[in-house]
């Protein structure tokens, strides 16, 4: 009898935890912090907003190319994967962002052009920014 109540206890504390949103994979952009989803491919990853670019689980920037108007200031979002973001030398281009995780970090873009840029942790990771 105790051992029954005993696996009876246990089955409503598993079901109670996970009914209470024990690990979700949240899409919240402006907390990455909330999301907890897996790692392993981006499908977790949050949908970038408007002037956002985010450096993804899978190692890619979502978007991979960004055009604002001059004047327009980019945020940038890190995810729990550390990444950083170093621009192509070249005037008008912002200041690098370090390795970050959880945590994001905004970039005025004050000059017309092309601003290539890319994550030097992760090989082919690279993203564009575009003023108009």
């Amino acid at each position: 009898m105790i051992r029954r109540r005993t696996v009876v206890a246990f089955a409503l504390v598993l079901a109670f935890s996970s009914a209470c949103g024990g690990g979700g994979g949240g899409n919240d952009v402006t907390s990455p912090t909330n999301g907890g989803g897996n790692n392993s491919g981006g499908s977790n990853d949050p949908t970038p907003s408007a002037n956002q670019i985010v450096a993804g689980s899978n190692s890619t920037f979502n978007p991979t190319t960004l055009t604002v108007t001059k004047g327009t200031t980019v945020t940038f979002t890190f995810l729990a994967l550390t990444h950083n973001v170093t621009f192509d030398a070249g005037t008008g281009a912002p200041s690098n962002i370090g390795n970050s995780a959880n945590t994001s970090a905004t970039r005025t873009f004050s000059t017309s052009g092309s601003f290539g840029f890319q994550c030097t942790l992760h090989s082919g990771m690279t993203g564009k920014v575009v003023v108009n």
